[in-house]
């Protein structure tokens, strides 16, 4: 049997009071982290709600108007363009985009978008008949201004078609010299 001495209880007694103090300070680190985070909490749960109201307001107001419904019919547009189309044909489309963008910027002038309209609508006011036109008639026609306007107008786009194709064919030459 082995007495302890006093100096070895005295330096036992010294770690366990230095143990219990660090576990006091630990305690006390987690106390004061604690009041933090519920301060931290209680400063932000009415900034949170507020933000929730923002957002389930505007998320409310976008679906009354629809966006929420167009977005999901969008996704089924998306599908059906990537399902349709190869990588190299989303490769050409990126080595065309900014043509094809000034294309419809060109062709939302209000002159241009105008004669679309009238376009159409006259397309679709041109009445079948069993009999065509005679020639008599349709030469009568060429006295009213706006058949002569149309006239040159055509006329002016096969002009253009025309060039197109040409500058197209010299380019494809040079390409494959």
């Amino acid at each position: 049997m082995t007495l302890t001495t006093t100096p070895d209880i005295d330096r036992r007694l010294e770690l366990l009071t230095d143990q219990v103090q660090l576990l006091v300070d630990e305690a006390e680190d987690r106390k004061r982290l604690k009041e933090t985070y519920s301060d931290f909490v209680s400063d932000l749960s009415p900034i949170a709600s507020q933000g929730m109201d923002t957002v389930t307001k505007a998320m409310t107001e976008a679906e009354e108007k629809g966006y929420i419904d167009f977005a999901r019919s969008s996704i089924g547009v998306v599908d059906r363009v990537v399902t349709s189309f190869s990588e190299e044909d989303v490769e050409a489309l990126g080595d065309n985009i900014v043509l094809i963008l000034e294309t419809v910027k060109e062709m939302t002038q209000p002159e241009l978008m105008q004669m679309m309209r009238s376009t159409i609508h006259g397309v679709g006011e041109i009445e079948e008949s069993a009999v065509p036109p005679s020639m008599f008639a349709l030469a009568g026609q060429i006295r009213e201004p706006e058949v002569r306007r149309g006239l040159a107008r055509m006329i002016a786009l096969l002009r253009s078609m025309g060039s197109i194709q040409q500058k197209d064919s010299k380019q494809q030459r040079e390409a494959t010299r």
